[in-house]
């Protein structure tokens, strides 16, 4: 299985993990929705049938005042609590038309109500026309309180199967939110390792490719003495570390624009869904998008990541002499915003000239200051810069007073994808001093880091000087380095 075939099967079977994870998210948060709205309609039936009860209760009262002062204002609340009952059971029918059990108890209570209400209505006219002495008709109390308690007894079995009803839906829709997070979790989860995998091809095709290197380096040294023998090895070798390049570009294409594209569209329909059903969704199902718009994000940011890494060596230019004094300036203009944010201090002495890529060169300077902006301590960020000569090179060393580094792990750090940190602690995808360490490969030196007195870390790295050209500018030099001593 080829270098190409390993990253676009690891990095699109993470796409369609999360387009499945995402279109089966939408999918369980739709029925934990139509659950919800249920269990929200068991609510408003429960509602409902306790106001009919309430609003006969309220009927009888008024009643039995009118019969017992009969005042007319009575009469008032009386009516009204009479519209209410008929709202109220009008309601109840609407709301229940899809349940024939709670309809066949509607068709037995509805005739209860109206014949308790004629005796109500009728008890009323009664005592219109013949006064205080209805108040002693004790066979129309002793029927109206039968009827009343039939009214209570078949409300009662109504709100026992709404009851059951509701813990029924109630249950769904916790199944529904559970379903949603297991779905979201485990597809992030396979996702991720996906992703791994396709980080440790792109490692190992790295390796094979530095083997390669050192293997032509090798075979350059010996062609003084062994030209016509070792040309043919040289060709095969060279043609190896062409398609090796070759195939590398073809990875930065893909992951630059065909891996991407899906990713983009994932995040973007994934947002369209919060927008639009917004007010339709709960608070969990809002978290909910959020990890996949989150997932999405945090894998374009690793593929562009991945990209820069591997165009280190395939898209740098040629090395002229470069000074590091505009570079670090250049750098410090563009991170000029972060190091306000970060209320950093950023002190540097004199810069030398050296041979490289400036392009590449700022990069380095980049990535090392923000790591020493990102890891800092309790107390605003402080970074220092220098560089010494020693011998055809120039070491600089980038000094911070953060959070440091242990021994045992000063060369893991430069690994790819190697973390001392979770993500939550401080962001990042574990690339960016993999991408220093290449970056001064590249330009034949080394870097290494220390631990520095009294906290923080020390980042070194050497490259080869420039030739100075004329006593004018080393004067000039060994002046701007005598300044920032003092």
């Amino acid at each position: 299985m080829t270098f190409k075939s390993k990253t676009i099967a690891g990095f699109g079977l993470a796409v369609c993990l999360l387009l499945v994870v995402g279109v089966l998210s939408y999918r369980t948060m739709v029925r934990s929705e139509e659950d919800r709205a249920w269990v929200n309609h068991t609510y408003v039936v429960l509602e409902r049938l306790q106001a009919v009860t309430t609003d006969v209760i309220d009927a009888e009262a008024c009643q039995r005042g009118f019969l017992l002062t009969g005042e007319d204002s009575y009469l008032v609340p009386y009516r009204a609590a009479l519209d209410r009952l008929v709202r109220d059971a009008k309601s109840v029918r609407e709301l229940t038309q899809d349940n024939p059990v709670q309809q066949a108890a509607l068709d037995r209570l509805e005739p209860m109500l109206v014949v308790r209400l004629t005796e109500m209505r009728d008890r009323i006219e009664t005592r219109r026309a013949r006064g205080a002495e209805e108040n002693s008709d004790r066979g129309q109390l002793d029927s109206g309180e039968k009827h009343m308690d039939e009214i209570r007894a078949i409300t009662g079995d109504m709100k026992q199967e709404e009851m059951r009803l509701l813990a029924r839906r109630s249950e769904e829709s916790e199944a529904s939110a559970r379903l949603t997070r297991t779905t979201i979790i485990t597809g992030d989860a396979l996702a991720l390792i996906c992703m791994v995998f396709a980080g440790l091809a792109v490692q190992q095709e790295m390796s094979k490719r530095r083997r390669a290197e050192e293997g032509v380096r090798k075979i350059n040294d010996e062609l003084e003495r062994r030209v016509p023998e070792r040309t043919a090895e040289l060709d095969r070798r060279a043609a190896e570390l062409a398609r090796s390049n070759g195939e590398l570009e073809q990875f930065a294409y893909v992951a630059s624009h065909d891996l991407q594209e899906p990713l983009r569209m994932v995040a973007s329909f994934t947002q369209l869904l919060e927008r639009r059903y917004k007010d339709k969704l709960d608070k969990d199902a809002q978290e909910f998008i959020g990890f996949a718009v989150d997932g999405a994000r945090r894998m374009q940011t690793l593929i562009t990541d991945l990209f820069s890494f591997s165009r280190v060596g395939t898209q740098g230019k040629a090395m002229v002499a470069t000074n590091c004094e505009s570079v670090l300036k250049q750098v410090l203009a563009n991170l000029k915003l972060a190091i306000q944010e970060s209320e950093a201090e950023v002190t540097q002495g004199a810069m030398p000239e050296v041979m490289g890529d400036p392009q590449q060169l700022g990069q380095l300077f980049q990535n090392l200051i923000v790591n020493a902006l990102k890891f800092r301590g309790e107390h605003p960020p402080r970074v220092d810069i220098r560089a010494s000569r020693s011998g055809e090179r120039w070491k600089i060393s980038v000094r911070d007073h953060g959070i440091g580094i242990s021994p045992e792990h000063a060369e893991r750090i430069f690994v790819i994808f190697q973390r001392l940190h979770t993500r939550t602690e401080y962001p990042g995808t574990g690339i960016g001093l993999a991408v220093c360490k290449k970056i001064v490969e590249r330009h034949g030196g080394q870097v290494w880091v220390v631990p520095a007195p009294g906290g923080g870390s020390i980042f070194n790295f050497t490259l080869e000087a420039a030739e100075i050209q004329s006593t004018t500018e080393k004067e000039d030099y060994e002046l701007r380095a005598a300044s920032a001593a003092h």
